[in-house]
């Protein structure tokens, strides 16, 4: 088919449906081919509609354009006896707002099934459906909007392909021939809401500040949501707007408002903290003073839950290395590499003498070595120096210490200042990970250093993100690994 460029024209954008709506202005719908595409009469001559690429945000933002391409007779003789074919007088006005509630089913075999669904008033998405349970395994994430051709001949236009209402069904025609073959026959599903799997997605169109979506904000200094068309997709105004690729938070005073990427409030009252999980569907929450993990429907969250499952490779630290310390006769060495670039003037190779060692009784590390992660890609995480490190003076009392003072003969005296306010004579002191400790002196207890004060009556461990403690007056709450406190009410 010859594919001469006659005319541009661009689309009239309007309201329909609360999807973005473009009336083709030029010539008249003759038919829609599943491969050849959608074909209008002006001035008594057939041309082929040239469709400006829906996922082109940034074009689509400044105006949907379209052109005329020339077509032959011979080539709309064949399209025309084609049996595939869906003629303009096929097709039916339709709601398009029946497609919220409906899942299309195809039923083709029993290892390669899939279904499609309204994602959000942007997007569609077909999954594939992996096994017997009928869980889905998200592939394609369609942009889309409704074609007005006049005279109640509505069709959706997606990045895929487009949806064609007739007397007999919708018909799906798709770019893509496994799901053009697929999507031939399908059953239908009525559903309230979206299962979380189903909601489950990874896809940089979606996440706030991407391609599509974004963060608006207003003269007040109050923020929005808003799309690529400049619309507000959330009808609310926040002081501030939290998110990661699962989840949107909004935050006003003392209330939160939490949000997935369908763009509807979860039913969750009364959540005073949240925490994100970087490469999981879950968040962390504390709500009437309990801690729970919800999945992306704002229920108590389950393994099913997740549709695709991350890669593992960020768990690996990039950047490690071992220490350990060791106890010869009356003396105390510190072993590692990782001093020999940062302590030129030490004679040691990789063994470093603890000074005045006679002052302690053991040292954390003692015989025994363990990995210490300098940097890893998992939560951009990096190693903060001065690296510390907790000795037990021969009183039974506990020091907290950097690895500085503990060995280098000529420590300055800023590096003295910083060792000596470290936490000192402690009743005891436990490592809950590299960088945060556990602390007792005179029967209250601190997580140092996210709490630098010793103020607790008790503290439990961290789930997660938060650890329950209880003060002195009698008064609990839970503690956050930024170290803020949320008392229960």
């Amino acid at each position: 088919m010859k594919n001469l460029i006659l005319l541009w024209f661009l689309f009239i954008s309007i309201v329909s449906f609360g999807q973005q709506t473009y009336k083709v202005t030029e010539g008249e719908l003759q038919f829609i081919h599943p491969k050849e595409g959608i074909f209008i009469k002006k001035e008594n001559k057939i041309y082929k509609l040239d469709l400006e690429n829906i996922s082109d945000y940034e074009e689509i933002a400044k105006g949907f354009n379209y052109k005329l391409n020339n077509t032959t007779l011979e080539d709309v003789e064949n399209l025309k006896n084609d049996p595939s074919t869906i003629f303009a007088k096929e097709i039916t006005k339709y709601n398009f707002n029946k497609l919220e509630k409906t899942k299309f089913i195809t039923k083709v075999t029993d290892d390669d099934n899939y279904q499609f669904i309204k994602y959000n008033k942007a997007f569609f998405l077909v999954g594939i459906l992996e096994d017997s349970l009928q869980k889905p395994r998200n592939e394609y994430l369609f942009h889309y909007c409704i074609l007005d051709f006049n005279n109640g001949k509505k069709i959706i236009y997606h990045s895929g392909g487009c949806i064609v209402p007739t007397k007999e069904k919708l018909n799906f025609l798709f770019d893509h021939y496994s799901l053009n073959k697929a999507f031939t026959s399908y059953s239908t599903i009525n559903y309230n809401k979206l299962k979380a799997n189903e909601i489950h997605l990874l896809n940089s169109d979606l996440e706030l500040n991407g391609e599509f979506y974004s963060i608006d904000t207003l003269k007040n200094k109050k923020l929005r949501i808003k799309n690529r068309y400049n619309q507000t997709v959330i009808n609310k105004k926040f002081d501030s707007i939290a998110f990661n690729p699962f989840f949107i938070v909004g935050y006003n005073k003392k209330t939160i408002a939490i949000y997935n990427y369908t763009l509807e409030q979860l039913n969750l009252k009364k959540v005073k903290a949240i925490s994100f999980n970087k490469f999981y569907p879950t968040l962390q929450i504390i709500q009437n003073n309990k801690l729970r993990n919800i999945n992306l429907i704002g229920s108590d969250f389950k393994t099913d839950d997740i549709a695709v499952y991350p890669g593992f490779n960020h768990f690996f630290p990039s950047n490690t290395v071992t220490i350990g310390v060791t106890k010869e006769n009356n003396d105390f060495y510190i072993e590692s590499e990782i001093f020999q670039s940062r302590y030129d003037n030490l004679n040691f190779e990789n063994k470093y003498k603890i000074i005045n060692s006679e002052k302690y009784e053991s040292i954390q590390f003692l015989n025994e070595k363990t990995f210490i992660t300098l940097y890893s890609e998992m939560g951009n995480y990096e190693k903060k120096y001065p690296i510390l490190i907790y000795t037990k003076l021969k009183n039974g009392k506990y020091n907290l210490n950097t690895i500085d003072f503990l060995i280098d003969p000529k420590i300055n005296d800023q590096s003295i200042g910083f060792n000596n306010l470290l936490p000192k004579n402690l009743d005891s002191i436990v490592a809950v990970n590299e960088d945060i400790y556990i602390i007792e002196k005179e029967n209250l207890f601190t997580y140092y250093p996210l709490v630098k004060e010793i103020k607790y009556k008790k503290l439990e461990k961290f789930t997660d993100n938060f650890a329950r403690f209880e003060l002195p007056n009698g008064k609990k709450g839970w503690l956050g690994l930024d170290g803020k406190e949320y008392l229960d009410e």
